[in-house]
């Protein structure tokens, strides 16, 4: 149980890390801490995961918007 607690908080963890750096304030010490303790592997899937919630958004929004 705390393995899934302590997976969950570090892809939460990631995630805003992500976030951060997608809006520009990421500090070169939280982006080099989460380097270390999860390898960049983790951090580009959860981008690349970011990136495809972000899209999917965009898509949503704009063919809402726009008439048949």
């Amino acid at each position: 149980m705390s393995e899934q607690k302590s997976l969950l908080r570090t892809l939460l963890s990631y995630a805003q890390s992500v976030l951060a750096s997608l809006v520009g304030i990421q500090s070169s010490q939280k982006r080099e801490e989460d380097i270390e303790d999860g390898g960049l592997e983790r951090m580009i899937y959860v981008g690349l995961g970011t990136l495809v919630v972000f899209l999917i958004i965009v898509v949503t929004a704009v063919s809402s918007v726009l008439p048949d």
